[in-house]
């Protein structure tokens, strides 16, 4: 099998059982990845309205508001206003800040017990080859060679 084609069956074979190992992880805690990344970006990037973590994610804002609405009942992320009162920020709140510390205290127990036997550079090498792949997809959005 050729190298690009290996390296992409790999991935495939990654993808699905990591998410579902995380979704275990992020379980009690009543999160989902998808919720968890929500979180992920506030907890790093600071408030940000429902649209910007459309964009970042690349996901529709219904799906986005949703999300959010779950996070909110969970009191994991309150909507503080704008300057336009149209706009409304989503921000960690109290209670959130506290998961997100637990969360990324598992996840990185976690991750860490996955990579424990591989090379810190080769999890820089693979993460700088899945970065430039990813601009490239971002770069040409149909997939496909010009």
């Amino acid at each position: 099998m050729k190298p690009h084609k290996q390296l992409f069956y790999a991935y495939s074979a990654l993808y699905r059982p990591y998410f579902n190992q995380l979704n275990a992880q992020l379980a009690p805690f009543n999160l989902t990845s998808s919720q968890w990344a929500i979180l992920h970006f506030i907890l790093l990037e600071g408030a940000h309205t429902i649209s910007d973590v459309s964009i970042y994610h690349n996901v529709e804002r219904p799906t986005i508001t949703k999300m959010v609405q779950r996070l909110t009942e969970l009191d994991y992320v309150e909507a503080q206003p704008g300057e336009d009162k149209r706009t409304r920020f989503i921000r960690l709140s109290e209670n959130g800040q506290a998961v997100c510390e637990q969360v990324q205290e598992r996840l990185s127990a976690y991750q860490s017990y996955l990579l424990e036997e591989i090379p810190e550079a080769d999890q820089l090498l693979v993460a700088d080859v899945l970065r430039k792949i990813s601009a490239r997809i971002n770069i040409n959005e149909d997939g496909l060679h010009e």
